[in-house]
């Protein structure tokens, strides 16, 4: 009998427990609709691309330069090879080849100076100009979360399906572009 009363109290006090339980309150986030729709946010990318745009310019032209060096060896490489040519033809085209393979490698080295110094420009960009505007995103969706007794917020991008009235994408975006 003392064994019988055990078993009811405790299943008792674990029905009770799991009626107690709240039942946890979710909503999903369209990440990239908020931060495209997030003005200062475009704003910044605009300013980092402005930044990184005068020397992909840059790099554009020396990718240029370096296929008319390539085209001018190919062509140089053929008559060094053309059976026809002299002898005198033919070194002078090796030379030439010769000539421009230093310069080829010279501006490739450049090149990828100017590629590095992109990558770090976009870097800094991203460090100094967008993480500010995305944490402030992530505060936006964690204050709308507050206001709406939301538990849980699932990037939508990540979720299989949801019901559209669970998304609050348009409320983190009106937060954001009030400020």
């Amino acid at each position: 009998m003392k064994k019988l009363t055990t078993v009811i109290l405790a299943s008792v006090f674990i029905a009770a427990g799991l009626f107690a339980q709240k039942t946890p309150v979710i909503a999903t986030v369209d990440v990239q609709r908020v931060l495209n729709d997030y003005t200062a946010f475009q704003a910044a990318v605009e300013k980092v691309k402005g930044s990184v745009a005068p020397v992909e310019e840059e790099m554009k032209k020396m990718q240029a330069s370096l296929q008319a060096i390539i085209t001018e060896g190919r062509e140089a490489e053929a008559m060094a090879k053309n059976p026809a040519a002299s002898d005198e033809a033919k070194a002078e085209a090796q030379a030439k080849v010769a000539e421009l393979q230093k310069k080829l490698q010279g501006e490739q080295a450049q090149l990828q100076q100017f590629q590095q110094q992109a990558q770090a420009l976009a870097k800094q960009g991203q460090q100094t100009d967008l993480a500010p505007l995305q944490e402030k995103a992530l505060e936006a969706v964690k204050t709308v979360a507050a206001d709406k007794g939301i538990d849980l917020v699932l990037a939508k991008n990540a979720v299989i399906f949801s019901d559209d009235s669970l998304e609050i994408t348009d409320s983190v975006i009106a937060v954001l572009n009030a400020e």
